[in-house]
């Protein structure tokens, strides 16, 4: 199985001032491998966003009932069976873990991410377009 290196905080994200030199906060430490075919799924439905940012996105697309919308999961379900065994909210973020760092990580790079997180840009882009879809 070919993979590759998944940010899983989005570069595209990362001011260019903390890519480089003495204020550089992106390195391997914000790197997961996955699988590409498994990755690719994962930038359609969700873009560039940020692991939070994914959980939220994905409780819009689930309907009251705690099921991915049926329109959604018409136009995009090919992504989401690949990424997910299930179609329920709940199953579906706990898949969402496994593309976050791990707490240890996090622990150990807290000071980072915590400045990477203030310094995001607010440039969302790519994924489902939920507007399509006319969800909450």
């Amino acid at each position: 199985m070919h993979s590759n290196r998944h940010h899983v905080i989005p570069k595209s994200r990362i001011p260019r001032i903390y890519k480089a030199g003495k204020n550089k906060l992106l390195s391997n430490w914000l790197v997961i491998i996955v699988p590409i075919v498994q990755h690719n799924a994962f930038h359609a439905i969700f873009g560039n966003r940020t692991p939070d940012e994914q959980s939220i996105f994905l409780k819009r697309l689930c309907g009251r009932n705690g099921y991915l919308n049926k329109a959604v999961y018409d136009a995009y379900g090919t992504f989401f069976n690949c990424l997910f065994g299930a179609k329920s909210f709940k199953g579906m973020a706990e898949s969402l873990k496994r593309w976050d760092l791990s707490a240890a990580i996090k622990g150990n790079y807290s000071g980072k991410l915590s400045m990477l997180l203030r310094v995001l840009n607010k440039d969302v882009r790519g994924g489902i377009p939920i507007k399509k879809f006319k969800l909450n």
